[in-house]
């Protein structure tokens, strides 16, 4: 995986494009273009679909027949004081790229980055692309977990897995302050893959509150999203987690009483929305797009 500092800069169609040299830049054009209409279509038509961001998958085939499979994630346009702050802290697809970087030591596994695309203003970045490998052997842990509820060994194993994650980026010194469940791959071969990592800079080391709201957020979504989960795989991943966390397992008590109100506060809060939107995942299981959508 090319670094954020080893990729091609260029300018293109209103674009300042940084890209890994073995994506054209035609590519890059062409899955931009292609993400613009599926996001136009609706949230049937992309990965994910929001106000602040879609995503969806494109697939382009260069002048010499190498295929891309690509997830392309446009941070939307969101004001002029959002593009001010973009450009003093670096857009969203530049922090999700340096993310990558970091996240890569630890060993946790993350879509390759491949190109980053920004439309610059004098003092401000009014929006981001963000172009990395589709991981076609991924779902979204909400989408693969129905089939999980009566597969109870590949879910307790998924459990500790998760944990295990989870722990090794604490004990690392990141912090990953959007954990929901929809950022969280589960791999074919049981492995976790984690998006959106824009929220792990800058890298803030975890301490009580942090460790707290990260599992707290997990666990509101385990209750939000499948209340019939077991106690004892809440108990795998707390297993999996103090095992790269060995200085906590006197305070795990403390840690989990804390984790536990938090996710109380969330769940209070979601009670008071309509998250009908939040059950949807249009392309899970991954399909993939006709070449010329």
């Amino acid at each position: 995986m090319a670094r954020l500092d080893a990729l091609l800069s260029e300018r293109v169609a209103g674009l300042h494009v940084r890209r890994d040299p073995a994506i054209p830049l035609r590519i890059v054009e062409q899955a931009i273009a292609r993400h613009r209409a599926n996001a136009a279509q609706g949230r049937d038509a992309c990965e994910h679909w929001g106000p602040a961001s879609s995503v969806s998958r494109v697939i382009a085939t260069a002048d010499d027949g190498q295929r891309f499979d690509l997830a392309v994630k446009w941070n939307h346009p969101r004001g002029p004081r959002r593009a001010w702050v973009e450009r003093l802290r670096g857009s969203r697809a530049v922090r999700a790229a340096r993310g990558a970087d970091e996240l890569a030591r630890t060993g946790i596994a993350a879509p390759e980055t491949l190109a980053i695309a920004e439309a610059r203003r004098p003092g401000r970045v009014n929006e981001s692309f963000l172009l990395t490998r589709f991981l076609a052997d991924a779902t979204p842990l909400p989408a693969v977990m129905p089939a999980l509820r009566e597969d109870r060994a590949r879910r307790r194993a998924a459990a500790r897995e998760l944990g295990e994650v989870v722990g090794r980026l604490h004990a690392a010194g990141f912090d990953h302050r959007d954990l929901k469940h929809s950022n969280l791959l589960l791999r074919a071969g049981g492995r976790f893959a984690l998006l959106d990592l824009d929220s792990m800079i800058p890298p803030r080391r975890p301490r009580l509150r942090q460790r707290a709201r990260a599992l707290g957020q997990l666990e509101a979504y385990a209750a939000d999203l499948y209340p019939w989960l077991p106690r004892t795989d809440r108990a795998r991943f707390l297993v999996g987690y103090l095992a790269h966390n060995a200085a906590w397992i006197p305070r795990r008590r403390e840690l989990v009483r804390a984790a536990m109100r938090w996710s109380a506060r969330r769940l209070a809060s979601w009670s008071r929305r309509d998250r009908s939107d939040h059950y949807h995942y249009p392309m899970a299981p991954r399909r993939e797009p006709r070449r010329g959508a």
